[in-house]
């Protein structure tokens, strides 16, 4: 797979427990401190909105690098900075404990900058509350401990945070007068002190997206397989390779015996599997699943939550539930993800300035944000998209073209579209993807696969880091009578979208061409 993003949840991998406790007990964006060991130092960057106080940050880092200790490391840099500004405010420098000369100067604030040292590849961030930023403790352990981007601050704030963290230096253990932060003479012993650390960026982002999956059901009747590793096993390979990996995922992972539904009715269906099944998302690679869609409260509330408590658990982020907006990392880059669809327990496409009210606040904290909505008419005969509203057995399912127009332009950057049950056209808008429809993606015996309802896709998509488009890749997939997606040597699904793409959106600004490729004009 590609580079593995950071989870929206407590089971971040490669953090001891006790990191991961003081993970989750942060309430505060406001002060971001990143760690870079650039030997022969550590260097520790305090960045904020306002300008960091160095008679708190500095006390606080010293206390929790006491004991630190790490080959080829001898001295420690911290650096106060405002957010979006390339020199420090404030730097203070001082040894590790057996380099320490005697000898003490005044501190300076200016930020010697030469060629950097060779970089080691271990990297730190945190953000750091007003609440916890006295008891958090770094440990050694080196990884990527939070997923939201910086939020906006006002001076007021700034001021309240930095009066608490004050208040709060007794329990430190250190002094904050101006006396304990005299800056150590380094110049015996090392080199001039590297250049600040700066963001890690990818040049692109690549995301593979998938429509409805559903797999199996054991109510009311038992419909599942004996071993549900052949859900993915032949798509699995062509999963790979993505930055995230995002599906809808249309049932529940619960054992909560009561559905909400009366599904003795033609037209009301209730899906539910077992919540062990929400380790295989993890294993087949999946970053990210949304869970608004028709079928997310078929157990009422309780099941509800249990599948998100069970796809967290795996490893596995969510996104859908009313207001939320879920932050994942790729390097140093934040990537938005919000769920959409037509009901008003989830964020829905008919609110038009609820939702833009809600992009815009992803836009302010994510370099990209993407839509995950659930919306159209249902079956063969919605392949086509319009701009207009549409409708399933009586029931509002929204119109997706103005939607995704007006999304785009409040911020939105993609748009991934599920629902109908089979695959639409596909568009750009202001150079950003909208994909109306992924189709089914697995449906073990819950699916009709009769005709064009088995042709089904995973859509591949690389972004620059404005959001913009610059290249995509239909990768056709065919679901069996059982429902299982495999590879699709015939390119069914290639046919089906650039035919339709080419009725829908005549004058659309890309191409498709006969392996999927799809590119710019």
């Amino acid at each position: 797979m590609g580079r593995q993003p950071e989870r929206y949840h407590p089971q971040t991998r490669n953090l001891d427990a006790r990191i991961q406790a003081i993970h989750w007990s942060l309430r505060s964006d406001a002060i971001v401190v990143r760690m870079q060991e650039q030997a022969p130092w550590l260097q520790v960057l305090f960045e904020a909105p306002f300008i960091p106080d160095r008679s708190v940050c500095i006390p606080l880092a010293r206390r929790e690098l006491q004991d630190y200790t790490r080959a080829g490391v001898r001295a420690i840099v911290i650096y106060g900075r405002r957010l979006g500004e390339r020199e420090a405010q404030w730097t203070y420098k001082y040894p590790l404990k057996e380099f320490s000369p005697a000898v003490a100067q005044p501190h300076s604030s200016a930020v010697p900058t030469s060629q950097a040292p060779q970089k080691r590849s271990n990297r730190l961030l945190i953000r750091v509350s007003a609440l916890s930023l006295v008891g958090f403790s770094l440990g050694g352990v080196w990884g990527l401990l939070d997923h939201h981007q910086l939020q906006a601050y006002s001076s007021e704030l700034s001021q309240t945070l930095m009066t608490s963290l004050s208040q709060n230096l007794d329990r430190l253990g250190t002094s904050s007068s101006d006396s304990s932060l005299a800056e150590t003479n380094l110049t015996e012993i090392l080199p001039e002190t590297p250049e600040i650390p700066t963001p890690n960026l990818p040049s692109s982002i690549t995301i593979k997206a998938v429509g409805d999956i559903i797999p199996g059901t054991n109510y009311p009747s038992h419909r599942l397989p004996p071993d549900p590793g052949v859900f993915f096993a032949q798509v699995q390979q062509d999963l790979q390779g993505a930055d995230i990996l995002v599906g809808n995922y249309e049932s529940t992972l619960t054992d909560h015996p009561y559905s909400i539904k009366d599904t003795s009715r033609g037209t009301q269906f209730a899906f539910r599997s077992p919540p062990s099944y929400a380790n295989l998302f993890r294993e087949v690679g999946f970053t990210i699943l949304s869970i608004a869609n028709n079928h997310s409260m078929d157990f009422g509330e309780v099941g509800f939550r249990d599948t998100v408590r069970h796809l967290n658990a795996a490893d596995v982020a969510t996104t859908g539930e009313k207001g939320q907006i879920t932050y994942l990392k790729v390097e140093d880059a934040t990537v938005a993800f919000i769920g959409f669809s037509t009901y008003d327990f989830h964020n829905s496409i008919n609110d038009y300035e609820g939702a833009k009210q809600l992009i815009r606040e992803a836009k302010k904290n994510a370099a990209i944000v993407v839509l995950s909505i659930h919306a159209g008419a249902e079956g063969a005969g919605a392949m086509r998209v319009g701009d207009r509203q549409e409708y399933f057995l009586g029931e509002d399912r929204g119109n997706i073209v103005r939607f995704s127009r007006e999304a785009i332009e409040a911020g939105a950057d993609l748009i991934l579209g599920h629902g109908p049950h089979i695959a639409r056209a596909i568009n750009l808008h202001n150079n950003r993807l909208v994909a109306y429809s992924l189709a089914d993606f697995l449906g073990y015996q819950t699916l009709s696969t009769q005709g064009a309802l088995a042709y089904s896709l995973i859509l591949e998509v690389e972004l620059n880091l404005d959001g913009e488009f610059l290249s995509g890749r239909i990768i056709p997939i065919h679901l069996g009578n059982d429902g299982i997606p495999r590879p699709d040597p015939q390119f069914r699904t290639v046919d089906l979208i650039r035919t339709l793409t080419a009725q829908d959106f005549p004058n659309a600004p890309l191409t498709i061409d006969d392996k999927g490729q799809i590119l710019v004009k």
